[in-house]
Order: C-alpha cells, then structure tokens, then sequence
C-alpha cells in the first residue's frame, strides 16, 4: 500500500474501492492490517486451535471496520481499526470461555500486572524458551495459580478478577460495567495484587 501519494490519500482509495467491492483491495487490506490482529490476539494465551480462530475473527473485524469506517469522522482509520479488533475479539474470547466453561483457565489476559510490588505480569512467567513442553508447564502453573487465588477472592474480587485479568478490560471500562465506583474498583485490584503477592511468596518458601 505504498505509492508517489500520500499514505492517507493511498488508504482512503484502497477503503473506497474495497466498499465498492473490489476484492483485490479487500484483499490487500486485510493483508496489510493482519499484524494489527496478531499484535492483539498474542496478548491471549489461548490453545493453538483457538488461536487461529481467534486469528480468523480478527479478520473479519477488519472486514467490518472497513464497511462502518466514515472517511468523515476525522478518527484515524488505524485507531477505528484497533477498537474493531479489540472488541471482536474481546465478544469472541467471552463466547469462548462460556461454551467451554473455562471459569478463567484457558483465556486470560497476559500483560497486565498482577504484582503490583514485583511489576510482574503473568506473560513474564512464561519461559522464553521454544521448547513445547516448558509452555505446556508453565501454563499448567499459571492455571494452578489462577485457580488458588481464586479460592482465596471474595465475590468481587474474583468478578474484578474474571473482567481485569481475564477479558481485558480497562479500569474506566470495567468501572462503568459493573457499576463500582472507580475508588472501590482500585481497592479492589490492590487487594488482588496483594493477595497474589503473598501467594508467590508462599510458593517460593515452599
């Protein structure tokens, strides 16, 4: 998608002739903002075969935010393009979790921190190492550990828990979803660090 124009006059033409149903500029655009869809979906650990669904549910989303963009509206095609995304597959992974009936064992959101002391996320405990057998452990760990602070939340914690760590949402968001007000929810995710905290300190002791 790159040409003697400007980028911006380049993607507004490839958008009015993908409309118009030219399936080569479909195609090519689809094509161009995949990564987009990849970048969002890796923040998900989800089994291989899911993975690629989930992969596949972001390209429709871009299909979608090509029919709904308005050249008008003065937003940036990219930025209306990440919230199609993150929306589909956000729909996508609760779909997921309620006919498979994980209670947040098999999708979960991997960047946010869930030790406020250690600025650990739970992306970093997994190993780096391409060995499939360390990524089956280590997320068989993560399950573990979900499962027992899971035990040990109240009734909204484990609500603040499921929507924060699980679905991805932001704290604005998830305020207005669930209806706390924003000091409770902060309370709320400082108890859930906390108590992560000392869980990690207890295993470590053994």
């Amino acid at each position: 998608m790159t040409s003697n124009i400007s980028a911006q006059d380049m993607e507004t033409s490839m958008l009015e002739a993908a409309r118009s149903g030219n399936k080569d500029a479909l195609n090519e655009i689809i094509q161009h903002y995949e990564p987009e869809v990849r970048l969002i979906a890796s923040k998900y650990f989800l089994p291989r075969a899911d993975y690629d669904d989930l992969i596949q549910e972001g390209r429709i989303a871009i299909y979608r935010a090509i029919r709904s963009y308005d050249d008008d509206s003065g937003i940036p095609f990219l930025h209306f393009l990440r919230m199609v995304i993150k929306r589909k597959l956000i729909d996508s992974l609760r779909r997921y979790t309620r006919q498979k009936h994980t209670n947040l064992n098999e999708a979960y959101s991997l960047n946010n921190v869930i030790s406020e002391s250690e600025e650990t996320s739970f992306l970093e405990l997994l190993p780096n190492a391409e060995d499939p057998a360390s990524t089956v452990i280590a997320n068989d760990e993560i399950n573990t550990m979900i499962q027992d602070l899971n035990k040990n939340m109240s009734n909204l914690e484990r609500l603040v828990f499921e929507h924060y760590f699980i679905q991805g949402f932001k704290q604005r968001e998830l305020s207005e979803h669930l209806g706390l007000h924003p000091k409770s929810l902060d309370n709320a995710l400082q108890r859930i660090r906390h108590k992560t905290a000392l869980y990690r300190s207890q295993q470590a002791a053994g």
